[in-house]
């Protein structure tokens, strides 16, 4: 629908190869985390593949060329950014602190 509609949206998912908080819920309560884990699929390809720009962030340095390209252009791009899983978000920590797990 983005593509056809010819909208310039900038979508970021910050990928971190797995369910996100629930794997920090796990590993806090010290239950095996491996059915949360799932690996990096390439998101960025998978957008190409539906006509969107597509590009796969692994390093901070890219943002600006990245930006400055989505910036002259017309359509609509994903970026996968790969966070690490070891980053606990502060709103997860906190409720992981108020008896849903501890951490």
């Amino acid at each position: 629908m983005v593509q056809r509609h010819g909208l310039k949206l900038l979508i970021c998912v910050l990928n971190d190869g797995a369910y996100g908080s629930e794997v920090h819920k796990l590993r806090a309560n010290g239950i095996d985390d491996s059915g949360s884990i799932f690996g990096r699929t390439d998101l960025a390809a998978i957008a190409r593949g539906f006509g969107l720009r597509g590009t796969t962030v692994t390093d901070v340095n890219q943002f600006k060329p990245l930006f400055d390209a989505y910036q002259a252009q017309g359509t609509a791009e994903l970026w996968n950014i790969h966070v690490s899983d070891r980053v606990v978000n502060p709103n997860t920590r906190r409720s992981v602190g108020r008896g849903h797990g501890k951490m």
